[in-house]
C-alpha cells in the first residue's frame, strides 16, 4: 500500500473521487485548488468557524454518472481542528486517516467507506437547516428536478398568504432551501420579497436563514435592510442581519446597525442576538469598519456575565483571517473605554494562567 499522507490520498487508495463543501459559517464549494493546499498545509483554511474546518465530503466512484452520485454516493461530515495559524493539524489528520483505513482494511472498501465514521470523534451532524441548505446546493449542482417540499412552498407564495392562515406550518425547510437557492431568478426574487412583507415572523427567519449562503440580488438586499431598519424583535432583527450576510457593507447597512447597537455602557440580551448573527457570520462587516468592531467589542465589555460573551466573541474574531488584525489594532488601542480595557485586561490574564 503507497504511503497515505493526506486526505487525497485516502481517497485515491479507495478509488473515490471527492468535492468538498464547507458547512461552517456558510456553505461553500471548495475548489480542487483550495482543498489541495488545505490538505497538505501549504495554506491556511480558507473558511474557518470556531476555529475547525467543518467539511461535507461528496465520495464518488471516479467514473460515476450524476444519477450514481445521486443514489450511491457516500458524504462524509468532517470537523477537523485547525492551529493558531488557521491550517489543518497534520496530527489530527493523520489519526483521523488511520482510523478510516483501519475500517475499510477490516470491512472492505464500500462497506468500509458508508460507515467509516461511526463513532467518530471527527464526524459531525448538521442541524436541520444546514442539511437542507446543503442538499439543495447539491441537488442543483447536480441538476436534480426539485422536490415536492419545494413546490409546497412555492404555491403557498403564490397563493393568498393571510388567507391560508396556519398553513406555513405543513411546510418543509427542504423546500425553503431549495427556494434560496434559485433566489437569482427573478420569478423566486419577488416570492422572496412577497414572503418578507405578508408571510409570519417563523417562516421569515427560516427563509433569511436559508438566504443567509446566497448572493442575492440588488432588490431582495434593499427589502430586507428596510425589514432590518423597522423590526423591533431582535430575534427577526438577527435573522436579517443573517439574510444579508454575503451583501457587500455599505452606508444602507451602517445606519440601522449603528441604531439598534445603540448606547455603548449597556449590552442586553436583546443585543446580544444581533452581535452574535455579526460576529458569526458578518466578520467581513467588522473587518470592513473599524467603528462598527468597536461598538461590539465595546458594548460586550460591559456585559455584567463575567466576560463570557466578549472572550467567546474575542476567540471567534480572533480566528478570522479578516478580523484578526483589526479585532488586535482595537484590543491594544489606548483609546478604548475603561471597561474595555478592563474586560482585555482580564483576557490577558486568564489567557497567561491557562498557559501556566
Amino acid at each position: 500500500m503507497n504511503k497515505i499522507e493526506s486526505l487525497g490520498d485516502l481517497f485515491d487508495m479507495v478509488g473515490c473521487d471527492v468535492t468538498y463543501y464547507d458547512l461552517g459559517r456558510c456553505l461553500h464549494k471548495i475548489t480542487p485548488q483550495q482543498a489541495i493546499q488545505f490538505d497538505r498545509k501549504q495554506q491556511a483554511y480558507p473558511y474557518p468557524f470556531r476555529q475547525h474546518a467543518w467539511l461535507a465530503c461528496l465520495l464518488k466512484d471516479k467514473n460515476a454518472t450524476k444519477d450514481d452520485i445521486l443514489n450511491e454516493g457516500v458524504i462524509w461530515f468532517l470537523k477537523l481542528p485547525l492551529d493558531e495559524a488557521g491550517t489543518l493539524n497534520l496530527g489530527t489528520r493523520d489519526h483521523f486517516i488511520k482510523t478510516i483505513v483501519d475500517k475499510i482494511l477490516h470491512k472492505g472498501e464500500q462497506q468500509g467507506l458508508s460507515e467509516a465514521l461511526e463513532d467518530s470523534p471527527y464526524a459531525f451532524k448538521p442541524d436541520q437547516e444546514r442539511m437542507a441548505s446543503f442538499h439543495a446546493l447539491l441537488a442543483r449542482d447536480l441538476n436534480k428536478t426539485a422536490s415536492h417540499y419545494y413546490h409546497d412552498v412555492i404555491r403557498y407564495l403564490q397563493n393568498d398568504i393571510a388567507a391560508q392562515q396556519d398553513q406555513w406550518q405543513n411546510l418543509g425547510l427542504q423546500g425553503i432551501a431549495e427556494m434560496a437557492v434559485r433566489i437569482d431568478d427573478e420569478t423566486h426574487c419577488e416570492l422572496a420579497r412577497k414572503a418578507l412583507s405578508h408571510a409570519p415572523a417563523a417562516f421569515v427567519s427560516a427563509l433569511c436563514h436559508a438566504l443567509e449562503h446566497q448572493h442575492l440580488p440588488e432588490n431582495l438586499q434593499n427589502n430586507l435592510i428596510e425589514k432590518l431598519s423597522s423590526e423591533q424583535d431582535a430575534l427577526l432583527k438577527a435573522s436579517y442581519v443573517r439574510g444579508l450576510s454575503k451583501a457587500p457593507f455599505n452606508d444602507a447597512l451602517l445606519l440601522p446597525l449603528f441604531g439598534m447597537l445603540g448606547d455603548l455602557a449597556s449590552c442586553t440580551d436583546d443585543d446580544i442576538h444581533l452581535i452574535a448573527a455579526l460576529a458569526a457570520k458578518c466578520p467581513h462587516w467588522l473587518s470592513t469598519n473599524p467603528q462598527l468592531l468597536r461598538i461590539v467589542m465595546e458594548k460586550l465589555a460591559h456585559r455584567d456575565d463575567g466576560y463570557i460573551a466578549f472572550k467567546q466573541v474575542t476567540a471567534e474574531l480572533s480566528q478570522h483571517p479578516e478580523t484578526k488584525q483589526p479585532l488586535w489594532q482595537l484590543l491594544r488601542s489606548e483609546r478604548i473605554s475603561p471597561n474595555l480595557a478592563q474586560a482585555v485586561g482580564h483576557l490577558f490574564t486568564q489567557t497567561h494562567s491557562s498557559i501556566q
